[in-house]
């Protein structure tokens, strides 16, 4: 029994519970309850599950590594276009679940015919991205000369597992390093 099903199963026809919660939870347990027979994998509630930002990077990292950057840049001015046309406006992407080695195509504008403001956003966006991992180092435990240590090496080896385009970048661009 899953505590989705004792939930469920524990609460009183009359409860002081909120109707909703109650109505929430039995839906779940009998989500959960359908799919127990004779699933071997997540089915049914798989689409309530929440796919973070960093796991559709990554999956966009690796799907992006095996490309040749003229094919990615002419994968991402499609998929541009196309947001652009659902929006009904230029230049209102949305640039976070972009690899980084699309962004930095994105941002060299060399190939796929980026404008510039959609290269100042790609080079925003892997501003942001650097800002987040060193908040989130500072801020993750007590600042030591331990954790500065931890922090560096971890920069480190992540430089070093960057694209030939995004060690290009950071490289002209002084703000990126």
């Amino acid at each position: 029994m899953s505590l989705i099903d004792y939930l469920a199963s524990s609460l009183p026809e009359t409860s002081t519970v909120n109707p909703q919660v109650t109505q929430a939870l039995k839906a779940a347990s009998t989500r959960t309850s359908g799919n127990a027979a004779g699933a071997t994998g997540v089915t049914g509630i798989a689409s309530d599950l929440l796919i973070t930002v960093t796991a559709k990077r990554k999956a966009a990292a690796s799907a992006d590594a095996d490309k040749e950057a003229a094919a990615l840049a002419t994968d991402l001015r499609t998929s541009l276009d196309t947001q652009y046309a659902a929006a009904g406006k230029r230049d209102s992407a949305d640039l976070t679940v972009l690899s980084g080695r699309a962004l930095a195509i994105m941002a060299q504008g060399e190939q796929g015919g980026f404008s510039r403001t959609e290269a100042a956003a790609a080079k925003q966006e892997l501003r942001e991205r650097d800002r987040q991992a060193a908040v989130e180092a500072m801020s993750s435990a007590p600042l030591t000369a331990a954790s500065l240590r931890t922090f560096t090496q971890t920069l480190l080896a992540e430089r070093d597992a960057m694209s030939v385009e995004e060690r290009a970048l950071r490289e002209a661009d002084p703000s990126l390093r």
